[in-house]
């Protein structure tokens, strides 16, 4: 067998089941998903540097709305937030790198 010890989809275990494919997966305590959610967001950034395209994104999204719903928050009120910080203080369009300050 191949080890993964990874975050997978949910439907992954029917899909594989439908396969015939053996599989072993526990569920994860609060802790060990949190860590493996933070471990799949870099996962998925690697493969979106590699090939950015809008699969790869919509899995970030994912991930990160993942995150946000395991602390808790609330997304319409983080779409909001985004809104206002982008209205304040600009979003990074410009491509401007800060070099030094006094």
């Amino acid at each position: 067998m191949i080890k993964y010890d990874k975050l997978i989809r949910d439907k992954i275990p029917e899909i594989l089941k439908g396969k015939k494919v053996k599989y072993k997966v526990h569920t994860a305590n609060k802790k060990e998903y949190l860590d493996k959610l933070y471990n799949k967001l870099i996962e998925e950034l690697e493969e979106f540097k590699t090939n950015p395209s809008v699969e790869e994104f919509a899995d970030m999204l994912e991930v990160l709305e993942s995150i946000g719903r395991f602390h808790n928050l609330d997304l319409q009120e983080v779409k909001l937030k985004k809104k206002i910080k982008k209205d304040s203080n600009g979003g990074f369009d410009k491509r401007i790198i800060l070099e030094e300050t006094d």
